[in-house]
């Protein structure tokens, strides 16, 4: 696919193939009537041109920040429920119906502004089940809203929602979370609304399905991650699952599912290329400061890609891959450019591979001591995205 507009030969490949699989798997493995596919933060980098492919995976819904991304989703998917999971703006309500975009009612200010603007416009309630973030934590309060927002001609409750702020893994906090949910919403007829939403990745996998849940938000795990604590059958990995599981029990944390085997990949690779190579005598240095001394004559190739793009500075010292081979990242990264350690056989004009297929995420997130999330959504959102079916 053409990359358009683009001067430079820095690009993000996107395998929607890989895409459209993970939401099959997930999908089938997890029976619902709404799959809500979280393509928040550029879609999780990726971009909104994995809208359809998702759609072709089993996805029927859409959740995201703000309507900026909501009217990116609209781009290329024009009838399935689009989800706004943070209240908007009353200035932009009118939009939000124009398009057909759902909108999150977190407080009573937010439900009035809504109700005085008499447009004809689907919301999704918020419950605040512990986070203390977004949502209702009265029972009186969220049961008057839903019963308002009922009896209103122009409003529509589409769906009832809360986001937990622990997974239940290794705490007992998700149980608090659950049980809270229920108390808020025992007056309120869950089976009369189309999406009761309040699992995630993480705990739609450790946890058994709730009765009165039909809806789910897939977020990083449709990109590729698995984030189940997976122990390897060493003894160090026998060991590391046994202590678990005493402080689990100490802690009166109940036992979660087993640790599910799911076909997903990941999909994203950042591409740039090798815009010059030098050799560099013993002695002197490379990049800023004096964070490379050569030890011995060396070659060093210069590419096109460095912090503006997203590139962690930490990432020295981590590894790119040229013509099928690693080499290390040294001096400082700067705004542009990075400097890499290489060998005579690497040539200018050579694509480089930043991360993704040859130079996993995970081991990049692990150098950088940060969380996939952030390494992905990083990424300049003006690099080209390009997608292949």
């Amino acid at each position: 696919m053409s990359m358009g507009e683009n001067y430079r030969k820095t690009y993000i490949r996107i395998d929607n193939q890989i895409l459209e699989n993970n939401a099959k798997v997930l999908t089938k493995a997890y029976p619902h009537k709404y799959y809500i596919a979280v393509v928040k933060g550029n879609a999780y980098g990726h971009g909104y041109g994995i809208v359809p492919a998702l759609v072709r995976g089993g996805i029927n819904a859409f959740a995201v920040s703000n309507l900026n991304e909501a009217l990116k989703v609209r781009e290329y998917e024009k009838t399935l429920p689009v989800i706004m999971l943070e209240p908007v703006h009353k200035e932009y309500l009118s939009v939000c119906e124009q398009n057909n975009i759902s909108v999150c009612v977190n407080c009573k200010e937010t439900f009035d502004e809504i109700k005085e603007s008499n447009l004809k416009l689907k919301v999704h309630i918020k419950v605040d089940c512990g986070m203390n973030r977004l949502g209702f934590k009265d029972k009186e309060e969220l049961e008057a809203i839903y019963k308002s927002a009922s009896e209103n001609e122009n409003i529509t409750v589409e769906g009832i929602f809360s986001h937990f702020h622990t997974t239940g893994l290794a705490d007992t906090e998700y149980d608090g979370n659950l049980e809270r949910f229920k108390a808020l919403t025992k007056e309120i007829p869950l089976k009369d609304i189309p999406m009761v939403h309040v699992d995630k990745s993480q705990t739609i996998m450790a946890h058994e399905h709730h009765d009165f849940s039909n809806a789910v938000r897939f977020g990083i795990v449709l990109y590729g991650f698995n984030l189940m604590n997976k122990y390897p059958s060493t003894l160090k990995g026998r060991l590391r699952k046994l202590k678990a599981s005493v402080k689990n029990n100490l802690n009166h944390v109940k036992p979660c599912k087993p640790y599910p085997e799911l076909d997903i990949k990941t999909a994203l690779t950042l591409y740039t290329e090798v815009i010059q190579v030098k050799k560099v005598k013993a002695g002197e240095y490379v990049g800023y400061g004096l964070n490379h001394k050569a030890e011995t004559d060396e070659y060093v190739a210069t590419i096109d890609t460095g912090y503006a793009d997203g590139i962690n500075r930490k990432r020295v010292g981590s590894f790119v891959a040229i013509n099928g081979k690693k080499y290390p990242i040294i001096g400082e990264i700067g705004m542009g450019m990075c400097e890499i350690k290489v060998d005579e056989s690497v040539k200018r004009y050579d694509k480089v591979t930043v991360f993704g297929s040859e130079i996993p995420i995970r081991s990049i997130t692990r150098h950088v001591m940060t969380t996939m999330y952030e390494l992905m959504t990083n990424l300049d959102s003006s690099i080209p995205r390009i997608y292949e079916d």
